[in-house]
């Protein structure tokens, strides 16, 4: 098994240090809007991917913020609305 961090893993996690001073809630809603304002939509489909697996080496804030992105996509994408 490797111990190298995804890059999506390692940028997330230095994001999210930048907002640990803010209540969590609204921390991972400022770095799930961040990563989707800023992030290639490949490098968004990675995070959310490591956080469905339960990667340990995601903050628990991107995790939050990786689920608040699906959230995000799921309402934008029309096919996705039933």
């Amino acid at each position: 098994m490797s111990s190298l961090i995804r890059p999506e893993a390692r940028m997330g996690n230095d994001i999210a240090r930048q907002f640990t001073h803010l209540p969590p809630a609204e921390a991972a809603e400022v770095i799930a809007r961040h990563i989707e304002r800023f992030w290639d939509p490949r490098m968004r489909k990675g995070l959310e991917a490591l956080a469905a697996q339960g990667d340990d080496s995601l903050d628990p804030l991107l995790v939050d913020a990786a689920g608040r992105l699906a959230a995000h996509a799921s309402r934008s994408d029309p096919d996705a609305q039933s």
